[in-house]
């Protein structure tokens, strides 16, 4: 099954703000990471325990910085809520 994907508005606004001064991180996640993900998304990514438990997350790293696209699956669309370091990208989704 193909998957689509989208970007909450709030997950559109972290995009922005973590890659707008890097734009080789931006790159990695649009050719390479999401890719990856809409391949097999519940392979891909973890999935979360406790206040988290309806998310996914992909783990990425780069520039000895571990990152995290936190995302949720709804039929045939894998919906990104949250991405950033890995603390900041996994509070972002429990506020979310």
């Amino acid at each position: 099954m193909a998957h689509r994907y989208e970007f909450s508005s709030a997950c559109r606004r972290d995009l922005r703000q973590l890659t707008r001064r890097n734009q080789p991180l931006l790159l990695a996640i649009v050719v390479e990471h999401i890719p990856a993900i809409l391949r097999d998304p519940q392979g891909a990514g973890e999935k979360q325990q406790g206040d988290l438990g309806h998310v996914r997350a992909y783990a990425l790293r780069m520039d000895n910085v571990a990152y995290r696209l936190v995302y949720s699956i709804e039929d045939d669309v894998v919906i990104f809520v949250a991405v950033g370091p890995h603390d900041a990208a996994y509070a972002a989704a429990a506020r979310r």
